[in-house]
């Protein structure tokens, strides 16, 4: 059983019933992160037993929303996550379900972060996301950098669901011009980290924050 499985969201409600859907192997504890705010009903397999709706008052980006995942279920020796837009194939979660504490367990297909598990040892070691990559995008290359600079094991798991990649940018204009902005000054942030050895989980910034929103 998958003790718990957050779930980040922001629209494209239909993808998000589709990879719940597609979920038959044991989950105690569902979390959706509805960003969006407007997720008006969820059918939901019998193989969850519990499940949390959060409607967020404004997006709390990616980032974000993971360190909220992390923190909600912070007893537990391994954190799940799955996108909104991805689904699972049968056997799937039960490989997932395997991730060691002191490990990253990824999807092996790119993009990679589109379900993967965090172990408790690992966030000892590397920290959380930095939120100031917001709301989305560089938020994994930052952690994937600061997790081989503490030598982590990163496994790539092979699962054989599938993923509408960029579903939410993809479905709403006014996302794509936000994006063109936010991903530019995501990448800056990024490159500078990079440039300055910076393996830090640094800090949500309200400035950052307000300037890269997607909030309509």
């Amino acid at each position: 059983m998958l003790a718990n499985l957050t779930v980040p969201v922001l629209n494209r409600y239909d993808l998000l019933q589709r990879m719940v859907s597609s979920i038959n192997y044991p989950v105690k504890h569902l979390v959706i992160i509805d960003n969006g705010a407007g997720l008006e009903s969820l059918h939901i397999p019998d193989k969850i037993k519990t499940v949390s709706i959060l409607p967020m008052p404004s997006n709390l980006g990616v980032a974000s929303s993971w360190n909220l995942g992390i923190k909600m279920f912070n007893r537990c020796p391994v954190f799940f996550f799955a996108s909104a837009d991805m689904w699972f194939a049968p056997g799937d979660l039960e490989k997932l379900a395997h991730s060691s504490p002191d490990e990253i367990t990824l999807h092996q297909t790119a993009p990679h972060w589109q379900t993967f598990a965090i172990g408790q040892a690992a966030v000892e070691k590397i920290g959380l996301f930095d939120e100031a990559l917001h709301p989305i995008y560089f938020e994994d290359n930052d952690y994937m950098r600061r997790a081989e600079a503490e030598r982590v094991k990163i496994r790539l798991l092979h699962l054989t669901g599938g993923h509408d990649n960029s579903s939410t940018i993809a479905s709403d204009d006014y996302y794509k011009q936000r994006n063109s902005r936010s991903y530019l000054s995501n990448l800056r942030y990024y490159e500078q980290k990079v440039e300055a050895g910076d393996f830090t989980s640094g800090t949500w910034q309200i400035e950052r924050t307000r300037e890269n929103s997607w909030e309509k």
